[in-house]
């Protein structure tokens, strides 16, 4: 496991263990779909045509299943910690047409699949009353992204010239989320958000000791739908 990831989710059991008895803990899970809107400058380096080298990236949207632990300080303010199931991104190429036949051909081909861990850590504030059936919320925290694991497809190494290695630095950033919570019970709720955060990385390929870079940006818009369980 990552090691700032597991800073993380043990920051979020001491805050468990700092509780009162009086302290309420939401557990919330459901699916979220992830939209990247991911923007990368022309790839640089060597035996590249230009500048601009008119060969760029587009990674692809992905759902995938979503979690998170709350703690509420008081009925209007709770802290939470929004995690979920790693989702895999697939990884195109952008290639403009003016390029040589042989590269410009590998427009729109799946070059990698990377994988992100992206915990957020957000503050909320609720509106409304405890006993309200409707309550939005607007939260303000931080993201950190990881790319744990990056495949290089045969497509990419095509391109590239050989067997390729893929490195995407790691990211921190502010995030931010607006939500509405449906109360069902004292116990039970249904909940849906729209969040975001700032997210920028630099990929690197090596190729036969050859390096080639771009850098990333990423202005995700993140949908989840969750059903939560206070106690």
């Amino acid at each position: 496991m990552n090691r700032h990831l597991s800073h993380c989710l043990a920051g979020a059991a001491l805050l468990a263990l700092c509780g009162t008895a009086s302290a309420q803990f939401t557990v919330r899970g459901g699916i979220t779909h992830l939209a990247p809107h991911s923007r990368a400058t022309d790839a640089v380096g060597p035996m590249l045509p230009g500048p601009p080298s008119g060969i760029s990236i587009d990674v692809k949207n992905k759902s995938t299943a979503f979690f998170s632990l709350a703690y509420g300080f008081n009925p209007n303010m709770e802290v939470e910690l929004a995690l979920g199931y790693p989702p895999t991104h697939d990884v195109t190429a952008r290639i403009a047409a003016n390029l040589p036949p042989h590269i410009a051909a590998f427009n729109g081909q799946k070059l990698a699949e990377v994988r992100q861990i992206a915990p957020t850590l957000f503050f909320n504030y609720k509106f409304g009353e405890a006993t309200s059936k409707w309550r939005p919320f607007v939260g303000l925290g931080v993201n950190y992204t990881n790319f744990d694991k990056r495949t290089s497809t045969a497509a990419n190494n095509a391109l590239n010239g050989g067997p390729t290695d893929i490195r995407l630095s790691d990211s921190w950033g502010l995030a931010g989320q607006l939500g509405l919570s449906y109360r069902i019970d004292e116990r039970w709720s249904i909940t849906g958000t729209v969040a975001t955060a700032r997210v920028k990385s630099k990929l690197t390929t090596t190729t036969a000791g050859v390096q080639r870079s771009l850098d990333i940006r990423f202005h995700p818009v993140v949908l989840t739908v969750n059903v939560g369980y206070t106690f």
